[in-house]
């Protein structure tokens, strides 16, 4: 009688659908709460780099139009708009540096040349140098005999402030090459050569 009362009170469970809805919400609400912030990690992440980019332009376009020699103190200042115009979150580095290329096909010449390079900022970039750049053709745009190219870098490190952990401490890298606009170089105090 006791194996016979168990069975019936194990069938009408089974087939019983009161609280389908709670237990139901029980299993997959911490589901829905995990999507819900990764999906606001997801959107973070991509404003967070999105915001960098347009910073990154700002910088190389400001340094494309400056005619006049450009001092460590130009160089600081760039670092501070960066870091306003990022929001000033996180930890950012800059590193801006020009680039000329040379082309002599007749005495077999095809490499860059480091004008100058200075960073700004604590994080993994270091100033570039003439090593880094002389055969970077896959760094560099295509660009003809004697070409000046500015190129701003920046590093930030990702730290939201809803995580679950995916994202958090996420090196976002930008880069930005810009043309010179009005003036045949740019000049950085002690570098102006021709």
């Amino acid at each position: 009688m006791f194996i016979s009362d168990i069975r019936r009170a194990l069938r009408r469970f089974r087939k019983s659908e009161h609280g389908t809805a709670t237990m139901e919400t029980v299993i997959m609400l911490p589901f829905l709460f995990t999507g819900l912030v990764m999906m606001y990690d997801f959107f973070d992440i991509f404003q967070f780099k999105n915001t960098r980019e347009k910073a990154t332009y700002t910088i190389a376009d400001m340094l494309s139009r400056e005619t006049a020699v450009v001092t460590d103190t130009y160089i600081d200042n760039t670092k501070v708009l960066y870091d306003t115009l990022t929001g000033n979150r996180g930890i950012n580095q800059i590193r801006t540096s020009v680039v000329r290329y040379h082309n002599d096909p007749d005495q077999n010449i095809d490499e860059f040349d480091l004008r100058w390079s200075e960073v700004r900022g604590t994080g993994d970039l270091t100033e570039l140098t003439d090593t880094d750049v002389k055969n970077a053709h896959a760094a560099f745009p295509n660009m003809v005999d004697g070409q000046d190219l500015i190129v701003v870098e920046t590093q930030s490190t990702y730290d939201p402030g809803i995580t679950l952990g995916f994202f958090a401490g996420t090196p976002v890298t930008t880069s930005m090459f810009m043309n010179l606009r009005f003036a045949p170089q740019l000049c950085y105090t002690g570098v102006c050569t021709p």
